[in-house]
Formats: structure tokens, C-alpha cells, sequence
């Protein structure tokens, strides 16, 4: 005799090819392995924090702080603000690191479930092989080192695309949903909004062209409403209506045909220096949407993309136009979705495309968290040579007080936009290691004497001299 079938008995199958764990249980193990392998733990716990984020750490009227109220008329980051009066001044750069690291893991858990296909189900390992791309995007790591400045944003991120879903049910409720979250992205940190708006034309699908394009227009009109909010709030807090831009963002208002020329030039520059840095994984992205090209599923909802994208490279590039100004390309967070978006599109289409798809996701995967590791141990390396310095510089003395220290730095490198980071940084470090007296610059009869003693730290007796170092190379 034979043993009766599961079917036969009216058993319950115990398993079957390719067992899917439980959806929570992979998001969380997922997002903690993937923090771990990409030594984001490690920037979350111990934080190195760029020098320009310190004041939204400290209370105001701090010594040499940048006044973070007045900084809304050179940036227009309001929420950014609000966030410093509420919560910011009142925390340390331990608590702030870990709220962003905490907020970008919900926004990574949200994306990454925005992005599974909705009619089949992925292999589990295809799923954690996407939820590693996502998490590991070769540019938002470049963001972590300012969680004091950058933290609503990635809150809006993570609200943003949690209710997305939700949202895109209804035409009014979409339309509603991008107007809050373009806006709050306006104010605190724009590209985010770019992110939450091409994963909004993912997530319609093959809906009609009529839809997809109706959230084009409304991304670019929620756009200007957001720099109209601004705009009015400069207003009435400074009687401006408009941003003043840095002279260190070398801004270049068009005014004729020469402007418009050099305008171009930058932000074409601008894209060369962003493609140069993404090579490799640009070239995955590239050919993963050739496949597309040839699946007639994936076809439709790669154009969709694609016209998301061009709307985003549009609005940046007429800013760049119209004002002069580009941005640093770890602003440019879209572009990670630009080379991921196009595998992930694979793996809803026929034939080899899902195969593709996620060879493609794996490759990203593992550049990403290679790209992740590189620059957290960067950073973690000049925390770790700054962090000896202000030790020995702060420790006590045999009677057991404390003398303050002055700094001391190369004039050829003071004179320099990296050395003035670089000074800036140390200067807050031990500000903070003083219990909040910020070390001044040393006086001219101290100089002499810490240039002749050849050490990093030197002890003048009534003072300790510290030489900042040579800006690292990462700066």
C-alpha cells in the first residue's frame, strides 16, 4: 500500500520549496543584519558629526554656532528649525544619530514594501536581496553625518512612504498626500521629496498615462508651493520674500544668454561628476533597463519611470539655471532609484526578467554595502584620530582640574573651506568634551610656542594648545 497524500487525508502540507518566513521577521532581521554589515551601527552609536550640523545640536547664542533662525533666510529649512526648538537643542549627537538611523530604517522598511510586486510572490531570498539594495544606497549614506539637520527629513520620508499605499487608493487622496509631503520635503531637506515622488509613479503601476502624468504636474506645483511657503515665512520673519544664497554656493542669477551658458555647463558638470561616481552600479541600472526594454510587461512601467525621472532631472537642472547653484551629489538621492528601480521593475515581468532582476538587486546589494563601508570607516577613522586628540588635550591633571584649550591651525589650511570644516568639527568636539566651553584660537604668544613643540598637543601651562590636522581625504 501506498501512504496516503496530504491531498487525500485533508492534511495541511508542513512545508514547501523555498519555506517564506514570516514578512516581519525578514523586514527585522533584514534591516538589523543590514545595519550591522554596512556599519551603520557603528555611526549611530559612536556619531561623527559634520561641523555645519553642530548647531542644530546646541543652544543658541553658542560661540562660533551658526545662528540656526537666521539660516531659514539662506536655506528656507523651517521644519529643520522647528525640529532644533523642539527637540534638537535639547539632545546630544548620540540621541539625534540614533533617531535618524532608526527614522531611515523605517523608510527603508516602507520603500521596500512599496516595491514588491503586488500579483507574485518573491522567493524569500530574491526579497532580502531587495531589501538590501534599498537600505544600502551608495548616496544617503553620505547624509548620516548630519542627523541634527537631516532628522525631519527622513521622519517625512518614512511617514511619506509608509502612507503611500494608502494615498494612491484615490486620486484626492494622492493629491492631498504629494502636496504635504513635496512641501515638508521643500522645508527641510528637498531631494527626499524627489525620492517620495518617483516611488509614487512606481506605485501606481500600469495605471493610465492620464494619472501618471496628472502626478507629474502636481509634483512640480507642490514643488513651487513649497518654495512659496518659504518664501512668505522669510517674509514675515526677515522682510525678505526670497532666499538670500551663500556667496560660498557661488549662485548666478541668469540674466542673459552668458549666464544661461554658464548655468548649463555646471549643472551638465554636475551630472558628469554624479554618473563618474556611480560607474558600476550605473552600468547595472543601464542594463537591467535594456532587458526591460524587451519584456512587453515591464515595458509600460519602465517608460513610467523613466518620465518620473526626467521630470526630477528637469526641476533640479532649472533651478540650476535659473539661480547658478548645483548641489553636492550626495544630495542626488533619486539617482540610487534611477539603477535600482529598473531590476526591481524585472522582477515583475516574464520569462528570464525576474532572473535578471535579481542578479541585477544583488549586485547593487553588495555595492551599496561596500559603498556604505568605505565611507562610515572613513568618517569613523577621523572620529576615532579627533577623538585622541581631545582626550589628551582635556584630561585632568595630577591636581585634578582641567585647562582650557586653545587651537592652533596651519594659515595656508585656516584660509581653506575644507580646513574651516575641519577645525570646525574639532572645535565642537571638545566643546563638548569641556561640558559646553568652546575653545577659542590661540593668541599670538601662544603661537610660537606651539609651533616649536612639534606635537599635536601641546601644555602652556595656563592653557593647552591643540594643532588641528590636515583636513582628511574624504573632505
Amino acid at each position: 500500500m501506498t501512504a496516503p497524500t496530504a491531498a487525500a487525508s485533508g492534511a495541511a502540507p508542513t512545508a514547501r520549496p523555498g519555506w517564506p518566513p514570516p514578512r516581519w521577521l525578514v523586514v527585522t532581521a533584514v534591516l538589523v543584519v543590514g545595519l550591522v554589515l554596512t556599519d551603520a551601527v557603528s555611526q549611530a552609536i559612536l556619531p561623527f558629526v559634520r561641523r555645519d550640523d553642530w548647531p542644530y545640536l546646541l543652544p543658541p547664542h553658542t560661540p562660533y554656532a551658526t545662528d540656526v533662525y537666521a539660516k531659514n533666510l539662506l536655506e528656507g529649512r523651517w521644519l529643520n528649525w522647528a525640529w532644533w526648538v523642539v527637540v534638537g537643542q535639547h539632545g546630544t549627537a548620540l540621541t539625534a544619530s540614533l533617531t535618524y538611523v532608526t527614522a531611515y530604517a523605517v523608510f527603508v522598511a516602507g520603500l521596500w514594501r512599496v516595491l514588491r510586486p503586488a500579483d507574485r510572490a518573491l522567493h524569500w531570498a530574491v526579497d532580502v536581496t531587495l531589501g538590501v539594495a534599498v537600505l544600502a544606497s551608495a548616496l544617503w549614506v553620505r547624509l548620516l553625518y548630519w542627523p541634527g539637520t537631516l532628522t525631519p527629513s527622513v521622519l517625512v520620508a518614512a511617514a511619506g512612504v509608509w502612507t503611500l499605499p494608502w494615498a494612491s487608493r484615490r486620486r484626492t487622496r494622492l493629491t492631498v498626500w504629494l502636496l504635504l509631503v513635496t512641501v515638508l520635503s521643500v522645508l527641510s531637506y528637498p531631494p527626499v521629496g524627489a525620492v517620495l515622488f518617483i516611488a509614487a509613479v512606481v506605485q501606481l503601476g500600469a495605471r493610465p498615462w492620464k494619472d501618471v502624468l496628472l502626478l507629474c504636474v502636481g509634483y512640480v506645483v507642490a514643488y513651487a508651493v513649497g518654495v512659496a511657503v518659504i518664501y512668505a515665512l522669510n517674509g514675515i520673519a526677515f522682510g525678505h520674500f526670497g532666499l538670500q544664497i551663500a556667496a560660498w554656493r557661488r549662485p548666478n542669477p541668469l540674466h542673459g544668454l552668458h549666464d544661461l551658458r554658464v548655468n548649463v555647463l555646471r549643472y551638465l558638470r554636475q551630472m558628469g561628476r554624479l554618473w563618474a561616481d556611480l560607474t558600476l552600479v550605473t552600468l547595472v541600472g543601464v542594463g537591467a533597463a535594456v532587458v526591460g526594454a524587451f519584456d512587453v510587461r515591464v515595458r509600460p512601467l519602465l517608460l513610467r519611470l523613466l518620465v518620473g525621472l526626467g521630470v526630477v532631472v528637469g526641476l533640479a537642472g532649472a533651478q540650476t539655471v535659473v539661480t547658478g547653484i548645483t548641489t553636492n551629489i550626495r544630495g542626488e538621492l533619486w539617482a540610487w532609484l534611477a539603477v535600482l528601480l529598473p531590476a526591481v521593475l524585472l522582477l515583475r515581468g516574464t520569462n528570464w526578467s525576474p532572473r535578471v532582476g535579481a542578479a541585477c538587486l544583488a549586485v547593487l546589494a553588495v555595492l551599496g554595502v561596500l559603498a556604505w563601508r568605505v565611507d562610515i570607516d572613513a568618517h569613523q577613522q577621523t572620529r576615532r584620530e579627533f577623538t585622541a586628540l581631545v582626550d589628551e588635550a582635556t584630561a585632568p591633571r595630577v591636581d585634578g582640574k582641567r585647562a582650557p584649550v586653545v587651537l592652533y591651525q596651519a594659515p595656508a589650511e585656516r584660509s581653506t573651506g575644507s580646513g574651516a570644516i575641519t577645525a570646525g568639527t574639532l572645535r565642537m568636539m571638545v566643546r563638548q568634551a569641556q561640558g559646553g566651553v568652546v575653545p577659542r584660537w590661540f593668541a599670538a604668544a601662544e603661537c610660537a610656542r606651539i609651533k616649536a613643540a612639534g606635537t599635536q598637543v601641546v601644555d602652556l601651562g595656563t592653557v593647552v594648545g591643540v594643532v588641528v590636522p590636515p583636513p582628511p581625504a574624504w573632505l
